[in-house]
């Protein structure tokens, strides 16, 4: 219960910071691309993740006299998480935020995204729930203008909606075509 009432309370102090007027103005496409990882091998099984995503640039940012941006994101993605032989379709959406700098050539971004999975359990391992929550943080470095490669830490679980509750971290390495 004080989980559910602490996401409640970020939820709304994330609604109070972005309902502020701040520099930008629409909703644009960001970049589209592939990732691919597998688990920490914690757990019974051994998983592997591949999904497409797309993000898009939110109007909300800060820019620093040091020439480093906090901006804010929308991301989705979709794909397929394999273990035990097994395969799952997984989906998110969900807001984050990130740091631009060393002239837009290294990006560091963190979110949240609320996830289905379309089965929880693989051989030995329960992840409880088709419902779960993706928290990922990582590092991007742009070649071009258009062209990226980054690294991500991603964290899996259900929040305690479930009994089951293990969690799951993935390393992800992912391309990216910025628009």
């Amino acid at each position: 219960m004080q989980l559910k009432f602490g996401v409640m309370i970020l939820v709304y102090v994330f609604i109070c910071v972005a309902s502020q007027p701040l520099s930008g103005n629409e909703i644009v496409w960001r970049s589209v691309g592939v990732r691919a990882g597998m688990d920490d091998n914690r757990g019974d099984e051994d998983f592997k993740q591949y999904e497409g995503f797309a993000t898009w640039q939110l109007p909300w940012s800060w820019q620093w006299k040091s020439g480093w941006s906090l901006n804010t994101y929308l991301e989705a993605n979709a794909g397929v998480l394999r273990g035990a032989g097994e395969s799952a379709f997984v989906g998110s959406i969900g807001p984050g935020i990130y740091f631009s700098g060393f002239k837009d050539k290294l990006d560091i971004a963190m979110g949240i995204n609320p996830t289905i999975i379309s089965k929880h359990e693989f051989g030995n391992e329960n992840l409880g729930g088709p419902i779960e929550f993706t928290s990922p943080i990582g590092v991007n470095y742009n070649f071009t203008r258009h062209l990226n490669i980054g690294y991500r830490l991603q964290h899996m679980s259900n929040g305690v909606l479930y009994e089951h509750n293990p969690g799951l971290n993935m390393h992800m390495i992912e391309v990216g075509y910025r628009l």
